[in-house]
């Protein structure tokens, strides 16, 4: 059975703990609803699965029993704006679309084309199926689709396959020493691939999950992680901005024994800010980066190479190597930069951009060119740079955008875009004598004119639903 391990298919053991409901699942039941909703879904052909889901135990189950019936399941957020779901489902015509929620938000009244409701299961999924009969091929493969923009509704898919997730699940569980006592809260969406990774590590590794909708600011999330003594926490850069005011000595939650970050780098001053944090409370915090396209997770720093390795990414999971390509090619030489290049089981098979590309089979073979910029030590830890991708021309000068957030960022949530001639920083802090005071720093530390900096004050950084800072619709403002 997909991600649940045989020897607890029967035990009673607790899976899943529902923050909504106030419904736990065993091992045994929970593989009981996976194995009957899989039957419901069973058919000859493999079909395509849209799930518009939500941190829920209906969603995860319907994530499984998708799977574990041999589909393709593309995993999206319910809160997708209508007229971005209305255009995806145009794009894939998927031969079935579910929701935990009896009403899929189109803008419309009902799904577009002939596509007939029922529900099946305990706790209820509801599902949406297409009368019309698709003779086209999905690649025998092909297990999951994930959005490489969480908010956005781009047509573009990471293609994945049941060893690319079930692999890289494994690396994640021996990487942060998961046992069957850990207790992890979702505190990231689960159809965002990190938020993923957190129940499909826990799952193998046979621990209780407990789901909860509620966001991290909610009292009700606090609520659900000290009533069920959860054990973990996860989160991005800005979801730890969000922890640090919070003030993690102030929540009262003793059981909290592990912190993990990924999705960007996170200031050095934050990261040893944590790690002093949950070292003085007998934890652990670990530093983790991954990309969409590699399932999850690339590489992990162990907590106890805190502070010894602090900027640093980590070194490669298990079964997977690290390198940086040069114009000289491929190298593991210490303190060579270049973009970061990874091999492992859990590289996608590639991108889908419309339904045709789902037929596709493998065609990076294992390999990643990650965009990202950085090098290694002579031990093999990852240190990064920058994304390659994020450089902006200024007054004749190239500069990397994440490196000037990274200067910024001590100081409070900061985002940088690229303007006519000029960057545009956005700050959730300061003031009018605070902008003149960072853009000398700047314009000192970058050897540039003042004047390529332009500073806007706003409220709230606008944000994916994955946490991440939304750079698209900053940079629409103008």
């Amino acid at each position: 059975m997909f991600l649940i391990p045989e020897e607890l298919r029967s035990s009673s053991a607790p899976a899943l703990y529902d923050g909504h409901s106030k419904r736990r699942w065993s091992y045994a039941e929970l593989s009981q609803a996976v194995t009957a909703t899989a039957g419901i879904f069973s058919s000859k052909r493999k079909s395509l699965f849209f799930l518009f889901c939500r941190n829920d135990a209906a969603s995860l189950i319907a994530y499984l029993s998708a799977i574990e019936a041999g589909h393709a399941l593309a995993l999206l957020d319910e809160e997708l704006a209508p007229e971005f779901k209305r255009r995806l489902i145009d794009l894939y015509q998927p031969d079935f679309v579910l929701s935990s929620l009896p009403t899929i938000n189109l803008g419309i009244d009902k799904l577009e084309g002939a596509y007939s409701e029922t529900s099946v299961g305990n706790p209820p999924i509801y599902v949406w199926s297409s009368d019309s009969r698709r003779t086209d091929q999905i690649h025998p493969d092909l297990a999951l689709l994930l959005s490489t923009s969480g908010s956005t509704g781009t047509p573009k898919f990471v293609r994945l396959t049941h060893r690319n997730v079930e692999s890289n699940a494994r690396s994640i569980r021996t990487g942060l020493g998961i046992t069957g006592e850990e207790r992890p809260i979702t505190s990231l969406p689960i159809h965002y691939s990190y938020g993923l990774s957190v129940v499909n590590s826990h799952l193998i590794a046979g621990a209780e999950i407990v789901i909860t909708n509620y966001g991290l600011m909610s009292p009700e999330f606090w609520n659900t992680f000290r009533g069920q003594e959860c054990t973990s926490w996860g989160g991005v850069p800005y979801s730890y901005q969000i922890l640090k005011r919070l003030d993690l000595n102030k929540l009262n939650v003793p059981s909290l024994r592990t912190l993990t970050q990924a999705g960007g780098k996170l200031h050095t001053d934050m990261v040893a800010h944590f790690h002093t944090l949950m070292r003085e409370r007998g934890g652990r915090f670990y530093v983790m980066y991954g990309q969409t396209e590699a399932t999850a997770r690339i590489s992990i720093l162990p907590s106890e190479k805190l502070p010894e390795k602090l900027g640093s990414a980590g070194k490669a999971i298990e079964g997977g190597a690290l390198a940086v390509e040069t114009e000289l090619g491929l190298t593991n030489e210490p303190g060579v930069a270049g973009e970061v290049f990874y091999r492992g089981p859990n590289v996608m098979m590639g991108y889908a951009t419309s339904r045709a590309d789902l037929s596709l089979g493998d065609e990076l073979k294992g390999t990643l060119r990650t965009g990202d910029a950085g090098y290694l030590d002579a031990e093999g830890y990852l240190f990064l740079t920058g994304r390659r991708k994020r450089d902006a021309k200024v007054l004749g000068l190239r500069l990397n955008l994440d490196e000037v957030e990274e200067m910024l960022r001590p100081y409070g949530p900061t985002a940088v875009v690229s303007g006519n001639e000029k960057l545009i920083i956005y700050c959730e802090h300061g003031d009018n004598e605070a902008f003149a005071r960072y853009g000398k720093e700047l314009a000192s530390r970058l050897k540039i004119h003042i004047g390529a900096f332009e500073f806007r004050r706003i409220t709230q950084l606008p944000l994916n639903a994955n946490g991440k800072i939304n750079y698209a619709e900053l940079g629409q403002q103008g």
